[in-house]
């Protein structure tokens, strides 16, 4: 008898920056409980993945974003997700700046910070995390490269971040 396939799960996060640093939350629930994040979750039925990103960000952090394009898009692996997971994460990360509101987190999150990305570097957080801040603080210093990152519809409107 064949094994069942995992279930694939989409997700939406926004990689939120303000002069430089990028708001991360450590995670209260799982998956990943205790390690850094950033501010996401499912998609849900009838929203589209930006529109998720803003509503989990304003329901996690308690700040309304501006999205500024598609940041990255990855993957957890049941097995990164922890112990008993049937269910693979794709979470389409998007870039965006605080627009209103000041952090005020919900019970998914027990502590936020503002960091560097090398310092988001010496956080227990996911891989695919550190992989986001190693490609947030090298579009930061390449000329050219930080600014709109792609538009709402996925296409990439800078050479830097393909």
């Amino acid at each position: 008898m064949a094994r069942p396939l995992p279930k694939v799960v989409l997700g939406a996060g926004t990689v939120i920056h303000r002069g430089g640093r990028l708001l991360v939350l450590k995670r209260a629930e799982e998956p990943n409980r205790g390690l850094w994040a950033f501010p996401g979750g499912k998609v849900e039925v009838g929203e589209t993945p930006m529109q998720a990103a803003v509503r989990e960000t304003k329901e996690e952090a308690g700040i309304d974003v501006e999205i500024q394009g598609i940041f990255d898009v990855v993957t957890y692996k049941p097995w990164e997700l922890g112990t008993g997971n049937r269910w693979q994460l794709v979470v389409v990360n998007y870039l965006a700046k605080p627009n209103r509101g000041r952090v005020s987190l919900n019970a998914e999150s027990s502590d936020y910070r503002w960091v560097l990305p090398d310092e988001l570097m010496g956080l227990d957080t996911t891989p695919q995390m550190r992989g986001c801040a190693e490609k947030f603080a090298r579009l930061r210093t390449t000329p050219g490269c930080f600014g709109p990152l792609g538009d709402v519809s996925g296409r990439t409107t800078s050479p830097c971040c393909r």
